[in-house]
């Protein structure tokens, strides 16, 4: 998920045009296939688009079934990922997590500021619960600083995360990339992916120190409009990781 303004600069006609009635969902070989008009979809690449939950396959279906006489992308985010985990994810899986293992080491909620104290305090009410959730869940121990300069986590933490990332299946990896980057947190993301935290938290844990800048200088239609895609990114994929873990 990018942190851009989704579909900023789209006229509608560029969009492609409807082209089928119905959408609907049926299980085949391996889960579930997403189908309009009885014809099975299929990925960019061209590969078969099969899911493997129904609850994701209707997720997606519904988002097909929801367009108007033009078919936009941006307001599809589970058919958007589901893509990306058939056509990149899964030949892919081992680079991807370790993409997001390289997180690790300039993890958002351990870069502190020490002044303002305002901030120093915001930043503390938001963050220290994520790192406290993460000393339980993964029994490690993570090096906050107020410096400048990078700081090296301790070998077993940095195992234990990176552990935590290459177990999950390519479905899961993909709605976590999505959350680590959107949040710009391993730690974040991690507790979104598993539950710990609603979409909520971790939009306003991720979002700390900006909230903090609005409160003093107010905000701008930019930035107003990017945190607000941002939130939506963060909704959008608990939604997907709700329909992948229901079965």
């Amino acid at each position: 998920m990018s942190d851009a303004p989704k579909g900023a600069g789209r006229a509608g006609p560029d969009l492609r045009k409807r082209f089928y009635k119905g959408a609907d969902i049926t299980p085949v070989e391996g889960g579930w296939s997403v189908v309009l008009d009885a014809r099975p979809l299929r990925t960019p690449a061209k590969a078969p688009l099969v899911v493997p939950r129904q609850s994701l396959a209707r997720l997606i279906a519904d988002e097909w079934a929801g367009q108007g006489e033009r078919i936009d992308p941006e307001t599809m985010p589970a058919t958007r990922l589901a893509n990306v985990v058939v056509d990149r994810v899964v030949p892919h899986q081992a680079l991807i997590a370790a993409e997001l293992a390289g997180y690790i080491g300039t993890d958002l909620v351990c870069y502190r500021a020490e002044t303002p104290t305002g901030l120093a305090a915001v930043q503390c009410e938001h963050w220290d619960p994520m790192i406290d959730w993460a000393r339980r869940r993964f029994d490690i121990h993570l090096v906050t600083t107020t410096g400048l300069l990078a700081v090296d986590q301790p070998p077993e933490t940095v195992e234990r995360l990176t552990r935590a990332i290459e177990a999950v299946d390519p479905w899961q990896l993909a709605v976590l990339h999505g959350a680590v980057t959107t949040a710009g947190s391993v730690i974040i993301g991690l507790a979104l992916f598993e539950g710990a935290i609603d979409a909520e938290t971790a939009w306003a844990a991720s979002q700390a120190d900006e909230h903090y800048q609005i409160s003093r200088w107010g905000e701008d239609a930019e930035q107003t409009e990017r945190m607000a895609f941002l939130k939506r990114d963060l909704a959008d994929l608990a939604r997907i990781r709700d329909a992948i873990n229901a079965g």
